[in-house]
């Protein structure tokens, strides 16, 4: 019988994933986002609470990073779980979370004036009102906007008492600091990002924000901040110059691989991707790469480095590709130094045209072995042909969108 499982959820265009390591009633369960709220309350709070039924819990839940395809479902979930202390739904360990508080600021000991905190009110309800809209859209206004309007992420971990970043000392979850976290004696965990060069570049977009209103903003220890803060990433799009291309449709007849490799890649600038906790998971012999939205010249980075020094096996049992596919998150340079027989694409493929096609060209052009590129939900594409598959020895394997998808390694 298979030691380890990964199951993806249905997230829409985002990421809910839980990983199952070990022995029957032994496992280490690892949740690895939530996805919208609809995840969480259609499939995910289900699975939780069968864990629950036979003693099981989650021994690490990661938020990669503040974006509403990742964190929603995690909100829902911490709602309705009330605190560490009396679980409701399920025990959870630890939460990896980086937020305010985690970046490290010189923080001033006065209290907030009248004008910092109006700042700061402003910019969580303009938070709220762009998400409500942004829900209504996405859900014809079928279904309530659920906790977002009343809890903050940072808030629910605080007043929870849950174990908060307690690996790293409850400072900010980053690679190199330390290279490696023992789970258990046989699960470690490696980060590959962020960095503290990324997170600095959060650190300064946020603070350039701050004292557009008010030149000698004061940052405090006050709560006030970390919600402010979420709400600012849920809406960087505001802040951030962030443009999708607009791709190759993958239902273009005249699409061909030859051109699509051909397409220069552009890099992905978003700040907060940037900021994503991406990192491998190790049992035994097996390897698991989990990429959340993460930039690939930071992951490139730091697997070198591995691979320099210390010799560090770059074949990995499962890959979750960055950012559900876009084609500025998995570069040929990543590509040349990594390689899977299985590649995971977490979307519907409603947004942004993810995942792009030049990404899946980039992945099966490779000659060496054969791949799988598995999905959660059907995806149609001319790449999908018989004579591509047979040409560059790959299959592909979707999930029907409305249960999870199941992987045993």
């Amino acid at each position: 019988m298979s030691e380890i499982r990964i199951e993806s959820f249905p997230a829409q265009e985002g990421d809910c994933f839980l990983v199952s390591i070990g022995k029957e009633k032994n496992k280490t369960h690892i949740l690895i986002d939530g996805g919208y709220s609809e995840t969480y309350h259609d499939y995910l709070k289900s699975r939780l609470e069968e864990l629950n039924k036979v003693g099981e819990y989650l021994n690490l839940v990661v938020v990669t990073h503040i974006d509403s395809d990742h964190i929603e479902g995690i909100i829902e979930l911490l709602t309705e779980n009330k605190s560490a202390e009396s679980p409701q739904v399920i025990r959870i360990d630890e939460i990896w979370h980086n937020s305010y508080r985690h970046l490290n600021f010189e923080k001033n000991q006065t209290v907030l004036n009248p004008d910092e905190k109006s700042i700061l009110f402003d910019m969580i309800n303009r938070g709220k009102i762009s998400h409500r809209d942004n829900k209504a859209d996405q859900q014809n206004q079928s279904k309530e906007i659920s906790a977002r309007d009343g809890s903050t992420l940072a808030g629910l971990i605080y007043h929870g008492k849950y174990n908060w970043n307690s690996s790293m000392g409850s400072s900010a979850i980053k690679c190199n600091t330390p290279d490696i976290i023992s789970l258990t004696p046989d699960i470690k965990v490696r980060i590959l990002s962020p960095s503290l060069e990324s997170l600095n570049k959060l650190k300064k977009m946020w603070v350039k924000e701050l004292k557009k209103d008010k030149y000698d903003f004061k940052l405090n220890d006050d709560g006030l901040f970390d919600d402010a803060y979420e709400f600012f990433l849920l809406n960087k799009d505001i802040y951030e110059d962030i443009e999708e291309d607009k791709d190759v449709s993958h239902k273009n007849q005249n699409l061909k691989l030859e051109s699509l490799l051909k397409i220069k890649t552009k890099k992905d600038t978003s700040v907060a991707n940037g900021s994503s906790i991406s990192f491998i998971v190790e049992y035994k012999n097996k390897k698991l790469l989990f990429l959340a939205d993460s930039h690939p010249q930071d992951i490139y980075k730091e697997i070198e480095r591995l691979k320099k020094e210390c010799k560090y096996n770059t074949y990995f049992d499962f890959i979750k590709v960055s950012h559900h596919g876009s084609n500025r998150n998995t570069s040929p340079e990543l590509l040349t130094l990594i390689d899977s027989p299985i590649y995971f694409f977490s979307t519907n493929g409603q947004k942004h045209n993810h995942p792009h096609p030049e990404t899946i060209a980039r992945i099966i052009s490779r000659s060496g072995q054969k791949r799988c590129l598995m999905f959660n939900y059907p995806l149609e594409s001319e790449l999908f042909i018989d004579d591509l598959k047979k040409e560059y020895s790959f299959e592909v394997d979707f999930g029907n969108g409305e249960t999870f998808k199941a992987i045993d390694l």
